[in-house]
């Protein structure tokens, strides 16, 4: 069996490198990062696809050109910010629904995998919300608690992008900041879309806000530790799918 897991970076899935052997792999567009590896009898493919819509789509577009069939099963992974205060730094949560905020990209989780995340510990919420931009302020992520409980880049164009298709999807996620803390730093100039530091800007940023850095301390710190975390979850949780195929209907 084929699972594609995707994350937005190499930070989120770095930590997963170091407990399996994953080995890259030429995609189409070989600026695309891709790899693969195997639990027991099953193939892991991972795809990097990059922060937000527009590169997830290109990320996407080279990963259909590049294989032929689809997966057997999509998890879209990697760290998101928590917009209400149930939700903590380093929790796992898995949502029954991604979506947009103007609700052009939308899907569900798998009922099945969603309560095998549960039972393995993941929290689950109702909606997870697919922002076209870094939320960084309590402020924004007040605003967007109306709508749903978690805030990514990815997940609703990842997984809408396999609408058509009838293999199970879930997105597991883990929380790298909380409802009622800013980020340190405005990332969306700081980080490339691939997740490379900008040294430059990010000093500058500094400097500007030198009272900023024991902050993004903190955040870089939750961030390891909840990818830690995730990357733990997901490598029991796709050992214990192996048979996901036969067991969940298509939906």
């Amino acid at each position: 069996m084929r699972i594609l897991v995707t994350f937005a970076v190499d930070a989120e899935f770095a930590p997963w490198r170091k407990l399996r052997d994953f080995r890259r792999k030429t995609i189409a567009n070989k600026r695309v990062p891709f790899f693969c590896g195997a639990l027991g009898e099953d193939s892991v493919e991972v795809l990097l696809t990059g922060i937000g819509s527009s590169m997830c789509k290109e990320s996407l577009a080279e990963y259909d050109a590049s294989h032929g069939g689809k997966p057997d099963c999509l998890i879209s992974s990697g760290l998101a910010g928590a917009l209400k205060e149930a939700l903590k730094p380093g929790d796992l949560f898995v949502p029954e629904t991604v979506r947009t905020l103007k609700n052009d990209a939308n899907a569900q989780s798998d009922t099945i995998l969603r309560e095998r995340a549960v039972a393995r510990g993941a929290v689950p919420i109702d909606t997870l919300i697919t922002a076209t931009r870094l939320v960084s302020s309590v402020e924004e992520k007040s605003h967007l608690a109306f709508f749903g409980e978690a805030v990514d880049m990815e997940s609703a164009i990842i997984m809408a992008h396999f609408a058509d298709t009838a293999f199970p999807k879930v997105a597991i996620r883990a929380i790298s900041d909380a409802a009622d803390e800013d980020l340190p730093v405005d990332f969306d100039r700081c980080l490339t879309p691939q997740g490379a530091i900008k040294p430059l800007r990010l000093v500058n940023a500094i400097v500007r806000r030198p009272g900023s850095l024991p902050n993004l301390v903190r955040f870089g710190r939750q961030s390891n530790d909840a990818a830690r975390k995730l990357v733990t979850f997901l490598d029991q949780f796709v050992a214990a799918i192996s048979n996901v195929r036969e067991r969940v209907p298509a939906v």
